[in-house]
């Protein structure tokens, strides 16, 4: 596993290696890719701030539509109309009832389980969940975040969420945060998707102030079973690594 310092560091060493040290080429869906298969890295100093690469142009680009992807996670919304606003994209992956699959905030905070009747028929967002457990037990390792659901395993179904889940866990008094996903985009994921996982930590932290008052930040921890990025996206890669 590689360890960095900071996001940024993580980011672009993580760009490096599948650019350069990449174990397969494959073709999903017919798009070719460079890919390192369960990539592991780690970020002991984890600040929610936008990405910063060696290009400067696209660093622009990035801070822009990561202000308004953390928007829209926020807003707990799943209506494409509002994801469109941001990117066009958000149009051709939609469902025919107007909703996208990949809203994270709205699977965490909105999204409920109905629990298990036989035990405890409790309603809770995964968020809560967490929130419950980790008040429970200091020690909880049943703090987790589901994003991807089985109503999201379909034929067909062109949003399929990439983000596994997550698990958070205090250990020496700080609280640290896995995130797994199936697949991630070095090029339009990561770069969008680290800064907002990483915001969950100082969010998580503000919930268990009252339990835990001197409870701080501790290391973020990612893995992709499919590390990868795309051919048509190579020239921008070499630009954001400065080469």
């Amino acid at each position: 596993m590689k360890v960095y310092d900071t996001l940024h560091e993580a980011y672009l060493g993580s760009l490096e290696d599948v650019y350069f040290n990449y174990e397969y080429k494959a073709s999903p869906r017919g798009q070719a890719v460079r890919e390192i298969t369960d990539y592991t890295f780690r970020v002991t100093n984890p600040k929610p701030d936008p990405i910063i690469t060696r290009d400067a142009e696209r660093n622009k680009i990035i801070e822009k539509y990561t202000k308004k992807e953390v928007e829209l996670y926020n807003s707990c919304t799943n209506d494409v109309k509002e994801f469109a606003k941001a990117s066009k994209f958000w149009n051709k992956i939609a469902n025919s009832d107007g909703t996208v699959n990949s809203a994270y905030g709205h699977l965490i905070w909105q999204k409920k389980s109905l629990g298990n009747d036989a035990y405890e028929a409790v309603s809770r967002t995964p968020w809560e969940w967490c929130v419950e457990s980790l008040r429970a037990d200091k020690d909880t390792r049943q703090a987790l975040l589901r994003f991807s659901l089985p109503e999201h395993h379909y034929m067909g179904n062109k949003d399929f969420v990439c983000t596994l889940g997550g698990n958070f866990l205090i250990r020496d008094n700080k609280l640290n945060l896995s995130i797994v996903m199936r697949s991630n985009d070095l090029t339009l994921g990561l770069t969008y998707d680290l800064p907002w996982f990483i915001s969950l930590m100082y969010k998580m932290i503000d919930e268990l102030k009252d339990a835990y008052p001197d409870l701080e930040v501790g290391h973020y921890t990612h893995t992709a079973h499919s590390m990868h990025i795309y051919e048509r996206d190579e020239e921008k890669v070499l630009k954001m690594l400065g080469r």
